[in-house]
């Protein structure tokens, strides 16, 4: 297999006897500074997973803050009618960060850069993101994003700094939320959530920017639930940029989902699950299974100590089709959140 490396700022692309899966570090090595701007915390981008069958497919105003936060709890209930756009009771229940994205007054277009609640935006041409009610779960708004045809591309929100859910930098955080995709197009990789921070402190990678991150990668033509991982290099001639991921086979349906997850950087295990079931639809243990080389597979995934979360969708290799993802009702504590039964 071989391995072909573009500047900082382009991508890794993998060929060889596999087809490729996916891309990995992408944005994951980058960390978003408080000017709005996009800046790396180590390493170059990179591609990651592949497998056997895997497809690689060819200004707002600011609004009011408006981002529940509370001491801690479990996200609460949601029930979604045939069409999947129905209200649901309070998903917040005192969670440390809960974000239904309906109190942001006269807030339509998001632009690169714009601050407001906890948020601040990253959004690359060839994107739109915004809040509207074309598909929600409560209240009047979700968030949306919007990827064209043949573009690389996205839109992010990043939350840092003073947010109760960053308090002692955690190593261990639970969430869930709700997204509809329609337009489903895939790409090499895309992403949709993430966590990062230096490595927690037990682990010998202390020091490195981590990140754990949740993905689509392409199986058979179609988006799949997956997990990817990044960890910075050392600098010199030291250890190069992890980009590790493991996929699930569970595509993503264009339709209302609700994504739940646990992400435990101490013991380095990372659980998704879907709609409320008991058994996740995916799970890693200390390692996934598939890493660029020279990255070992069975390297471990050093998890961070959390100081930055991100939301959104945004894809590191030209689409195959249109993208249009809607996220409502995201929650995240450091108590177990899951989705109601479906």
């Amino acid at each position: 297999m071989r391995s072909f490396v573009r500047s900082r700022g382009s991508r890794f692309l993998m060929a060889g006897t596999l087809a490729l899966a996916g891309c990995a570090n992408d944005h994951a090595g980058s960390t978003y500074d408080s000017g709005g701007s996009t800046s790396s915390s180590g390493g170059s981008d990179g591609a990651l997973a592949v497998s056997d069958d895997a497809s690689s497919g060819s200004s707002g105003s600011d609004g009011s803050s408006g981002s529940s936060v509370g001491d801690g709890g479990s996200g609460g209930d949601s029930s979604l009618a045939a069409d999947g756009d129905a209200g649901s009771a309070d998903p917040c229940d005192g969670a440390l960060l809960c974000e239904k994205f309906d109190d942001y007054a006269g807030l339509t277009a998001i632009a690169d850069k714009q601050k407001f609640g906890p948020w601040h935006a990253a959004l690359q041409t060839g994107a739109t993101m915004g809040l509207d009610g074309m598909h929600k779960v409560s209240g009047s708004n979700a968030l949306h994003v919007h990827i064209d045809n043949a573009v690389t591309a996205g839109g992010r929100l990043f939350s840092d700094g003073a947010q109760p859910i960053f308090a002692g930098k955690p190593p261990h955080v639970y969430g869930r939320m709700m997204m509809y995709i329609d337009p489903n197009g895939t790409s090499v990789h895309w992403t949709f959530f993430g966590v990062n921070g230096d490595a927690e402190s037990s682990s010998p990678a202390v020091g490195r920017n981590a990140q754990y991150i949740m993905s689509s990668l392409p199986k058979n033509g179609v988006n799949t639930y997956s997990f990817v991982y990044g960890l910075a290099a050392i600098g010199g001639d030291g250890d190069g940029y992890h980009d590790c991921s493991s996929q699930s086979t569970t595509p993503m349906p264009s339709a209302w989902a609700c994504i739940s997850f646990d992400m435990d950087s101490v013991a380095r295990k990372l659980r998704m699950y879907k709609d409320g079931a008991a058994a996740p639809i995916l799970s890693v243990d200390d390692h996934g299974n598939g890493c660029v080389a020279p990255t070992s597979v069975t390297s471990p995934w050093y998890g961070p100590a959390i100081t930055q979360l991100f939301v959104g969708a945004w894809s590191f290799h030209p689409m195959s089709a249109p993208l249009d993802v809607w996220i409502d009702d995201l929650v995240v504590d450091t108590k177990p959140v899951t989705c109601p039964p479906q």
